[in-house]
């Protein structure tokens, strides 16, 4: 007698469980293409339209963006301004430098255009009737109605005295301080013609010696008689 649990129906082989390595395979792929359509995507939408350009700048940008400014893009340096050391000259004319000149034309000019007095002082060495040096010394600032002297090599000179009787009395008086010589007192008025002088005319007196004018002014007509 046969056993009946002797005999078994044949095994029917299970299947493995999980994918098998084909499908892993195909699944890895199509998710490494939907991650790559995915970040297309989102580039487009971005609103670029082209991938390649996100990925690496190109070289003109990358230049523009790093190159250093040209020098005329960039700032010029401020200069430096060194102070000036030299002091601002005053105001009003200066005094010339006049050594070495005939003396009585540079007094004259001196009077006319400076307006000032002029004194000289002789008896200095050099040559003689030219000037040494002046008091304020060239170039010094000279002001209206001051006195500036001027030094004179030689002795004192002899100078001829001008004609004044019968000239005005303002007159008179520039004509002796031009001359060389020094106005005196008024023994009457300032004004009016010079009736007489202490001097006459053509004769030879030392620089700066005093002649007093005599002005008078001329009485009014008297009225006709009726």
């Amino acid at each position: 007698m046969t056993d009946p649990w002797a005999q078994t129906a044949p095994l029917t082989p299970q299947r493995p469980r999980g994918f098998s390595p084909g499908t892993v395979a195909i699944l890895a792929t199509a998710t490494v293409l939907l991650a790559v359509a995915g970040l297309a995507i989102g580039w487009f939408v971005a609103g670029d339209g082209e991938p390649n350009a996100q990925l690496s700048a190109s070289p003109s940008v990358a230049a523009s963006v790093d190159a250093s400014p040209s020098p005329s893009e960039a700032p010029s340096p401020t200069p430096t301004v060194e102070p000036s050391t030299a002091s601002p000259a005053p105001d009003g004319p200066r005094m010339p430098n006049v050594a070495g000149q005939e003396f009585q034309a540079v007094r004259r000019q001196l009077i006319a255009d400076f307006k000032v007095t002029v004194n000289v002082v002789f008896d200095q060495e050099g040559e003689a009737g030219h000037i040494t040096k002046t008091e304020p010394a060239a170039d010094a600032p000279v002001r209206a109605g001051t006195s500036v002297k001027i030094y004179v090599a030689g002795p004192i000179i002899d100078v001829d005295v001008p004609t004044l009787v019968g000239t005005s009395c303002e007159e008179a008086k520039k004509a002796l301080v031009g001359a060389g010589l020094r106005v005196g007192p008024y023994p009457a008025e300032k004004t009016g013609t010079v009736t007489a002088a202490t001097a006459e005319a053509g004769t030879k007196l030392k620089w700066n010696t005093e002649v007093s004018l005599t002005c008078e002014t001329a009485p009014p007509p008297s009225p006709a008689a009726g």
